[in-house]
């Protein structure tokens, strides 16, 4: 039994925020700037991803004929 359901969006975001603090430990000898980056990357690119899915979903509520998921 999960604790949090496997189709969760609340999974899919403790999962990336493990990953993340994860990830910041493997940079530790690189660059201040560029281990900034990586962080912003990590953070902002799969937060995004999740925004368009979001967006999809609502624009598939309020028009479902323009949104097809296969």
């Amino acid at each position: 039994m999960y604790l949090i359901p496997p189709n969760s969006l609340s999974r899919l975001l403790t999962l990336m925020a493990a990953t993340v603090f994860e990830m910041m430990n493997c940079v530790a000898v690189l660059d201040p700037l560029i281990k900034t980056f990586i962080q912003v990357a990590l953070v902002l690119g799969p937060l995004s991803l999740v925004g368009v899915v979001l967006l999809l979903r609502k624009i598939e509520k309020d028009h479902p004929e323009r949104i097809r998921w296969k």
